[in-house]
Parts: structure tokens; sequence; C-alpha cells
């Protein structure tokens, strides 16, 4: 069926040593995630207030698997994983390559200026399509712990899209989503997720942790993007790019 066409999976395999890791800075003991397919989804209703608490938490395992979020996470009333019709999970797929930058700074945020480089070498992002972003931050996987790359007080530092370059990508080049094999932060202390939240409510999803980017062109690959189908904003995902 496929031809020639060579298949790339973006997933992270996910494993009891990846569940079983902590995900809350040390001294104090956080709890163990619970097994694989009997994770808790983030609670929709529970809305902007929980994302902005000083106490909130990752959600478990969320941040240590693969995963899409759907518009709906901050906006009632905007379909569910559940919901969305099938077709709008397959995309053709641009690939913004800045591991070179972000190797030199951990929290690199993509600018408009990244983006419009990219498209005098490749040429005009289309409309409809996924953009992902390249950030080289998979190869931290193995270790949670500089994955997510928590400072003294507790924030994540990690690479991803800056604000204008979302509301670029929103407005001007009417993409339908984003990903990266990085993850955005979720209501973490001193950061609001501006970013991520920025792009939900824009009505565009997002997938976050994704891997073989590296493996991708610059464009003309396909995503086939398939979540657990949960009534819910979020679920794990299997992403599988088709390269022409």
């Amino acid at each position: 069926m496929l031809g020639k066409s060579q298949v790339v999976d973006l997933t992270h395999a996910l494993d009891e040593r990846a569940l079983s890791q902590p995900l809350d800075p040390p001294p104090a003991s956080p709890p163990v995630p619970p097994p694989a397919g009997q994770e808790r989804p983030r609670n929709e209703a529970a809305g902007e207030a929980d994302r902005n608490s000083a106490t909130a938490r990752f959600s478990v395992p969320a941040d240590l698997t693969t995963h899409l979020e759907l518009p709906v996470i901050v906006v009632k009333g905007k379909a569910t994983v559940a919901q969305i019709p099938a077709r709008e999970l397959f995309v053709h797929a641009v690939l913004v390559d800045v591991s070179a930058k972000v190797a030199q700074m951990d929290d690199y945020r993509v600018t408009v200026d990244d983006l419009r480089a990219w498209e005098r070498r490749n040429g005009r992002i289309p409309k409809g399509s996924g953009v992902l972003l390249r950030t080289g931050w998979s190869r931290r996987w193995g270790d949670p712990v500089r994955y997510l790359n928590l400072d003294a007080q507790g924030v994540p530092r990690v690479p991803g899209f800056s604000l204008a370059a979302l509301n670029f990508l929103v407005t001007e080049r009417e993409v339908r989503g984003v990903g990266l094999d990085a993850f955005f932060p979720d209501g973490t202390p001193g950061n609001p997720d501006e970013e991520a939240r920025a792009l939900l409510h824009a009505g565009k999803w997002q997938l976050v942790n994704l891997t073989n980017l590296n493996l991708l062109p610059a464009k003309g690959a396909k995503l086939v993007i398939a979540p657990l189908r949960l009534k819910a904003g979020s679920a794990p995902v299997r992403v599988i790019a088709i390269l022409p």
C-alpha cells in the first residue's frame, strides 16, 4: 500500500522505567505514577485556575508520554479527542530544525525570524499543515530529570515556540497545529504556559514529546496522528510519518 515510501514512528515507547520516574524535584517523595492505561486524564473542567495555580503539578504520566492536546483543555465546548473528526488527524508536515540553537540555550524559543528563514529555504508554510519543531530534546528522554530540566524554583527550562512565532503560524499561515520533541510546561510555578495556552485558545492542537524528528525532511512528510479515543482534551498518541 505504501509502495517505496518510508515510514517513521515519532512516538516514544512507554515502559515501567519511565512510569516509575518522579516528576517533582527532590527532596520531597512524589507519588508513583499509575500503570500505563490507568492514567487520570487531564481535567478540562479545572480550567485556567488549575493551570495558573502555584500548587499545580505535572499530569502523571502525561509529561512522559507522547500525547495530543486539544483546545477543549482551555475552551469549554470544543471537541474532545473522542469527538474530533478522523480526517483532522491526517496532515502534511513541515519540520523546523533549531537543535543547534537549543544546544547553546536550553530554553530557546523559536522566533518569527526562524520561521521566515525556513520559508526562504523551503517555500511558504502551507495552510492547514502541522509544523514540527526539532529541538534535539528527545536525546534526554532516557533521563527524566534532564528531560524536565527543572531549575532551582521548580520551573522547567525547555525549548519551544515563542508566543510571536505561534501567533504568526496561527494568523498568517493558518496551520492546523504544531508538535515538538520536548513538552509545553504545564502550570508550574512562575510559568503560566502562555505559549501553549495561546495555541489552544486559537483552536489548534499540539503534539508533545515526539521523537525521531531527525529522520524527517524539511517538507513533504505526511502525518498520521492516532490518539486513544478518550472523552478528554488530551490523550496518549501514536504519531506516524510517511516520507515521500
